[in-house]
């Protein structure tokens, strides 16, 4: 639950969400990201609940800084 979320604290993550995701609303990632302090919230502007276009390279260069870590 989003409110025990600080439990993550300490982990790092990163969170990315479409702006026009109507089946999970933004305002549900926006909660969850500020009660895990270590978290990263990525907003995709022109996306839904599929990505769009930024998707898939977001969710790359995400991995590769984490791979850094």
């Amino acid at each position: 639950m989003i409110r025990d979320a600080s439990r993550l604290n300490g982990i790092p993550g990163a969170l990315i969400h479409g702006r026009f995701d109507v089946s999970g609303p933004l305002s549900t990632a926006w909660q969850l990201h500020k009660r895990w302090t270590t978290s990263r919230l990525h907003i995709l502007e022109d996306a839904g609940h599929g990505g769009g276009n930024e998707f898939m390279p977001l969710v790359i260069r995400t991995l590769a800084e984490f791979g850094k870590l």
